[in-house]
């Protein structure tokens, strides 16, 4: 009777306290973010490159003639390779990728990112209104240029740039009033819009803010191909250059303006809109997966289809910033890191400043790394993020620092207290997806704690835990694994006993 009061207790705290620590509510009392102030965060380039425009007495200003200059001649030789061997229709493989970015649908642009098996899986699943969640996030989750455009003011590349919209004439202190922009025919269905354009207005880009909105939502709901995912949305930015409409630092505003919308919306919209649509996509994907015998699970069909190595996105268009193809998951993070300054030369005054993640930025890798605490992830954006001194990283608030190509997909090592030590990433190490090394640590210290102070959504409205949806065991849940394992044991030593 003894032995068995004992084999009873064993068995109560079994099934019991795995249950318990598995059933840990979410306390974060929730709090919704402001939309980001667009203008403030956009301001640098007013500030330090271009003055906008008053009236129709006094048109806009050069302010720095070195980095307009450069800005410019960037944006003419990126725009020169893109046309270059033509056809006789005028087109090249670049133009055409170019034109299909211009047409700004998130369902034609990013489904390249995944690879060629994956990829076509997401165009047919748009089509077949399967994936309507992430169709909504791709309407919803946008920035507003409309404000910032209007502060600048600056004209693009292919007009008379010494003419103001205002009717002043434009102080380009030195620079040409025109460039030699060769301008891209339309395809098919796809054009260009050189007619259509607001005229002076190319600062920030907004197609490159629509891009970018989309390419950071998704490659935080599908982590594991992250690193592609950006390069292929920093080429759709980049293709604005080589149609001839926009300039490099246009291009770098529109990915600090949509970083922010992600900030704000992962952070407002977590259960209600980001968890529904990567459940949605992930579930879609793995179940085309598994009726073309890729695997059962979408991480066996990524490794099966190579979509994060070797027979994912690729890119071979090559230019004096992308200056290697795009062929694998190393390749994808350094094109991504080099589109994020564009080789405009860091001021050494202003380097190593102090990187604190602005609100928001945490959410966004909360699918990546479910056991993961609010300012762990913070810890992992500062230890990815780029040096401060590059053009437009004062006004914008920590934005135009967070490399998201390397943030979303490394792998993270812990120490006991659950503090990050060791971030690895995709250009440094082969990795299958975002993993935590010793994650059983991770609710050690005040990590928990920071949840509540950054005011973060509770996801338990959503569904099922987000270990679940990534496919990641969390302790918790290992717990109830062992648990349940135990007891099945138990319950076989009490029948086993009885027969005696």
């Amino acid at each position: 009777m003894k032995t068995f009061r004992n084999l009873s207790s064993v068995f109560a705290v079994a099934v019991c306290l795995p249950l318990a620590l598995a059933a840990v509510p979410v306390t974060a009392q929730a709090d919704q973010l402001p939309n980001p102030d667009w203008v403030s965060l956009l301001s640098g380039y007013e500030k330090n490159y271009w003055q906008a425009p008053v009236d129709a007495e006094h048109g806009g200003k050069v302010l720095d003639a070195k980095t307009m200059k450069l800005d410019e001649d960037l944006a003419v030789e990126i725009n020169h390779l893109g046309a270059k061997n033509a056809d006789k229709n005028g087109l090249t493989a670049q133009r055409k990728r170019a034109l299909i970015d211009s047409d700004l649908y998130g369902e034609e642009t990013l489904p390249d990112s995944l690879g060629p098996v994956l990829g076509r899986y997401m165009r047919e699943g748009f089509k077949q209104g399967r994936l309507n969640k992430i169709s909504d996030l791709f309407k919803f989750n946008v920035a507003s240029t409309f404000q910032s455009k209007r502060a600048a003011m600056h004209p693009r590349p292919y007009l008379d740039r010494s003419q103001s919209t205002l009717g002043g004439a434009n102080d380009l202190a030195g620079l040409p009033a025109t460039l030699d922009i060769q301008q891209s025919p339309s395809w098919l269905e796809h054009i260009p819009g050189y007619s259509t354009l607001q005229k002076n207005s190319s600062y920030p880009s907004g197609h490159t803010t629509g891009a970018y909105s989309w390419g950071i939502a998704l490659a935080g709901i599908l982590p594991e191909l992250a690193p592609q995912i950006m390069a292929r949305t920093s080429e759709a930015g980049n293709n604005r250059i080589v149609l001839g409409v926009h300039y490099p630092l246009d291009i770098m505003g529109g990915r600090i303006g949509a970083s922010a919308q992600n900030g704000q919306y992962w952070h407002n919209e977590f259960a209600s809109s980001i968890v529904p649509a990567a459940r949605q996509l992930r579930d879609y994907l793995t179940e085309r997966c598994k009726a073309d015998h890729h695997g059962d699970t979408l991480t066996e069909c990524i490794a099966n289809v190579k979509a994060n190595s070797t027979a994912g996105y690729t890119n071979d268009f090559l230019d004096p910033v992308a200056t290697e193809p795009v062929k694998d998951q190393g390749s994808a993070v350094r094109v991504y890191t080099a589109r994020m300054t564009y080789t405009f030369p860091q001021v050494t005054s202003q380097a190593g400043a102090e990187f604190s993640a602005p609100r928001g930025a945490a959410d966004v890798l909360r699918l990546a790394y479910p056991q993961l605490h609010a300012d762990q992830r913070n810890a992992i954006l500062k230890a990815t993020a780029i040096d401060s001194g590059y053009p437009l990283w004062e006004s914008s608030e920590g934005w135009q620092r967070i490399n998201w190509a390397k943030a979303l997909c490394a792998r993270v090592t812990l120490n006991s207290n659950g503090d990050v030590t060791k971030v690895e990433t995709a250009d440094k190490v082969t990795l299958s997806g975002p993993t935590v090394v010793n994650a059983q640590y991770a609710n050690n210290g005040n990590h928990p704690a920071s949840d509540v102070a950054a005011g973060e959504n509770s996801v338990k409205a959503a569904g099922p835990d987000l270990a679940t949806l990534r496919g990641v065991q969390q302790p918790a849940i290992t717990a109830v694994a062992v648990g349940t394992v135990a007891a099945l044991l138990i319950g076989f030593l009490l029948r086993a006993r009885r027969r005696r």
